[in-house]
């Protein structure tokens, strides 16, 4: 569905959990933009906020363990890899 056919409950962010480990925390939730649908991930240690669209999940379905660990290694041992976010604001 176009975000411009939302009602006004509709357009609204809806928390849907939180995922946590000894090492991290990141809140989810569902966030409505103009193109549609997307999850909003927040790191609640750094701040750091992505808004990932149906594309961005499907590539994700594909990741291998091994990427994926690379990914952690790489965010978890200071590399930089294009990783950096802003914190958000």
């Amino acid at each position: 569905m176009s975000g411009l056919a939302w009602t006004a409950a509709q357009r609204q962010e809806t928390e849907l959990c939180r995922i946590f480990c000894e090492s991290a925390a990141v809140t989810v939730s569902t966030y409505p933009t103009g193109n549609g649908l997307r999850l909003k991930l927040v790191s609640e240690r750094s701040g750091a906020v992505a808004l990932l669209d149906a594309t961005v999940l499907e590539a994700l379905c594909h990741l291998t363990p091994s990427r994926a660990a690379e990914l952690v290694r790489e965010r978890t041992e200071g590399g930089r890899a294009g990783l950096d976010r802003e914190p958000a604001r």
